[in-house]
């Protein structure tokens, strides 16, 4: 398994941005890329695109810095998966949150754009690319603005069980009906490259 981080934002790439609307307070929901130059270990920078009318004037001009929220899978963990009735409930997730400071900047609309379809259409049998639609495409980039996310730290947050007894463990991932979050609670439990992290019950 590669960083979890890093494949929390592959696996769940849709974003909350803080810091930049025109709607004070109010995030802005955008699909992001993970840039890692090279490094499977290490996210260098975000990449994205928002539509101009949702970004605050002033973010369009400087630099400002944002928190970015990702929400991987998250699911209620119930006593009746288990044998011990005096177990007691919880909610098990994982969510990362980012500090850093994004740059908009024209001339990174296109590669943007690029960098997000492919990484979308990667699994596609017919992989679409924006040449497909022609025209459209230079209609669509005026009411847009590409953007880079840097100076990252990450905060990461990953409640999977990591601290459950293995019999109370085994039952859980056997039962629960949320695949996706048990696959999630298996790779916690053998380990990533970071440190295991959870924040124990009650949820």
């Amino acid at each position: 398994m590669i960083n979890p981080a890093l494949q929390l934002v592959h696996d769940y790439p849709l974003a909350a941005i803080t810091g930049v609307s025109v709607h004070p307070g109010q995030p802005i929901h955008v699909p992001l890329v993970a840039q890692t130059e090279g490094c499977p270990e290490r996210m260098v920078s975000l990449i994205g695109h928002m539509a101009k009318r949702n970004i605050s004037p002033r973010a369009l001009q400087e630099p400002q810095d944002v928190g970015v929220l990702f929400c991987g899978p998250d699911s209620y963990i119930t006593p009746n998966l288990l044998t011990d009735r005096s177990w007691i409930p919880t909610w098990n997730y994982a969510r990362l949150f980012v500090s850093g400071r994004i740059t908009f900047s024209p001339e990174l609309t296109q590669q943007s754009l690029e960098i997000l379809i492919a990484e979308m259409e990667r699994n596609q049998p017919a992989p679409w690319s924006m040449k497909e639609a022609g025209s459209r495409t230079e209609c669509m980039k005026e009411h847009i603005i590409g953007f880079s996310i840097e100076n990252l730290t990450l905060h990461p947050t990953f409640k999977l069980g990591q601290d459950e007894q293995d019999p109370v463990f085994a039952q859980i991932v056997q039962k629960h009906e949320d695949r996706v979050l048990v696959e999630w609670m298996k790779r916690m439990r053998t380990g990533g490259s970071e440190p295991r992290q959870d924040q124990g019950r009650p949820a």
